[in-house]
């Protein structure tokens, strides 16, 4: 899905290589070794032999104690290569075996099957996901980004308000959180509030003035609202020229 992937806030890649490399305990040696080379594999962005090493992990240890985190990694993996039904199938399959204290490791599940079920346009199912993992734990350090994520969730179900709590919510959390204004500011434009779309579209430019298409946002609703006054003020001016 193009719009959704456009948009969608993805934590830093090093936090998710920090939680891949969690070591993967219960396994026999040769078991380990897969999982240690399905994690190598996957850090070179060479996915389809990540995805061989994980599921030998499954077929030699399949009742390891971490089986939770292959299939994650599995889920992951898929999503690198955009097979998300596959990745979705995945992370159901580790949302199955997390342990009950295991709350960091599902919240990272849940955002990642929200950020799948984005992808293919299966709104309602992301901002579940979306919802479950705040719920989870609110006080996450990338809780910033499942606001925000969820906010295009709810753009795309043509909730803008429901979106506007999202950005403002992320935006409360990061006051410099550059995307999060500039969804804002797409909001407030598709709701015809232009004065707030640029107030926020200048936010994310000044945030982060490399971004094009901060910019380019800024100047269409620049462009619009000169559009908007014109068709205002236009018949005044006229009437006050004839004078």
């Amino acid at each position: 899905m193009r719009k959704a992937s456009k948009y969608l806030f993805i934590f830093p890649i090093s936090i998710i290589l920090f939680y891949l490399l969690s070591c993967a305990t219960g396994y026999n040696k040769y078991a380990d070794q897969y999982y240690q080379e399905g994690l190598v594999f996957y850090e070179r962005m060479e996915y389809d032999r990540s995805i061989d090493s994980f599921t030998k992990v499954l077929e030699v240890a399949p009742y390891g104690k971490d089986n939770d985190l292959v299939y994650y990694n599995l889920g992951m993996a898929y999503f690198k290569q955009r097979q998300y039904d596959e990745s979705i199938y995945q992370f159901t399959k580790a949302i199955e075996l997390i342990p009950e204290k295991g709350n960091k490791r599902k919240f990272k599940v849940l955002e990642w099957r929200g950020n799948a079920f984005q992808q293919i346009k299966e709104f309602d199912n992301a901002i579940k996901d979306y919802s479950g993992a705040i719920q989870l734990i609110p006080k996450h350090e990338n809780i910033k980004g499942i606001y925000h994520n969820r906010a295009w969730s709810w753009i795309n179900k043509g909730n803008y308000d429901k979106a506007i709590e999202d950005f403002s919510s992320a935006i409360s959390i990061d006051p410099e959180f550059d995307a999060s204004y500039y969804g804002r500011a797409y909001v407030w434009y598709k709701k015809a509030d232009l004065q707030r779309a640029i107030i926020d579209a200048k936010e994310a430019v000044k945030l982060n003035p490399a971004n094009k298409k901060y910019d380019d946002l800024l100047y269409e609703i620049k462009s619009s609202k000169k559009v908007d006054d014109q068709a205002l003020w236009g018949p005044f001016i006229e009437a006050g020229n004839k004078k």
